[in-house]
């Protein structure tokens, strides 16, 4: 669901945090479909932040944000 007046948004992902506290993708295909997703689309975001399964994606406005949230929520899987 796309949430107006925010900069940030958390989806899922395969991702693990290591004790030490170092990123790990579960799966790769997935980071390189991603990262092809937002430069197809070319959104941009200002600040990423990796947790455990989920990434936090923070943008320049909230209408951004929002379009991203559309974007994803609808492509094909």
């Amino acid at each position: 669901m796309a949430l107006s007046g925010r900069k940030t948004i958390t989806i899922d992902a395969p991702i693990l945090i290591t004790s030490n506290k170092i990123a790990v993708w579960m799966d790769e295909d997935w980071m390189y479909n991603f990262f092809d997703f937002m430069k197809k689309h070319k959104f941009q975001f200002s600040g990423l932040q990796h947790k455990n399964k989920k990434l936090k994606l923070t943008f320049a406005t909230a209408k951004d944000c929002t379009m991203f949230a559309l974007k994803y929520a609808s492509r094909k899987k």
